[in-house]
């Protein structure tokens, strides 16, 4: 699955996660785990022949033992966030090819291909995907949200990286290019997170009051 229907899975799982829970959501955070396990197609760059795509970063033991600090830290606040992580591997790649879901206790494939990556199937589903939650957010107003100047929307620059691979890989035509059909939503989101980080690299960091400001009161 390519980060269209990621981002979609995840928000849908991580917002309705959130609402049982009755938790907030950093927005920003919750769409870039949902293409976190992903990091791994950057680690191939360095070890080609070494690492695999869908291994050890989309095991449902490495997000477990990952997510610990925040679960002692945050408490429930962190339980979206790993709903979100356990969609990106146990619903979009499970699915769509398989993973190492039990990583490093076992090395074993897990999973089917029920969908295959780039097929029309897999098209209309990650475009469905988007549209439903593009909508849901939009009411929730959180793509409103979204798109207010906050030092957190700096965190989209994975994301960014996440849609905007998949678009230059097109003229290769390999698995990891991005069906045409798919253009439209992947410039949607570059263009929301574009716009999101630029106008947060403005947002000046409040300064405390001078002492000049403050009035003092006797009596």
């Amino acid at each position: 699955m390519f980060a269209i229907g990621h981002f979609a899975l995840g928000y849908l799982t991580g917002k309705g996660s959130s609402k049982l829970l009755k938790t907030n959501l950093n927005l920003p955070l919750l769409l870039v785990a949902s293409v976190l396990p992903d990091l791994d197609l950057i680690l191939q760059m360095f070890s080609p022949t070494g690492f695999m795509h869908r291994g050890p970063t989309h095991s449902i033991i490495t997000f477990t033992i990952l997510m610990i600090p925040f679960f002692i830290i945050y408490k429930k606040q962190a339980i979206p966030y790993f709903v979100v992580l356990l969609s990106h591997s146990l619903i979009g790649d499970f699915f769509t090819g398989g993973i190492e879901m039990l990583w490093p206790l076992s090395n074993g494939w897990f999973g089917n291909n029920l969908i295959d990556v780039g097929s029309l199937a897999d098209v209309v589903v990650e475009f469905s995907l988007f549209a439903v939650a593009t909508v849901i957010m939009f009411k929730a107003k959180d793509l409103q949200r979204l798109l207010k100047p906050k030092k957190s929307n700096l965190l989209l620059l994975l994301s960014f990286g996440s849609v905007l691979g998949p678009m230059l890989a097109i003229r290769y035509e390999s698995n990891s290019s991005l069906p045409t059909l798919l253009m439209f939503p992947s410039l949607f989101w570059l263009i929301v997170f574009a716009y999101s980080m630029l106008i947060s690299l403005r947002v000046k960091p409040e300064k405390p009051p001078s002492s000049k400001n403050v009035t003092m009161k006797v009596g």
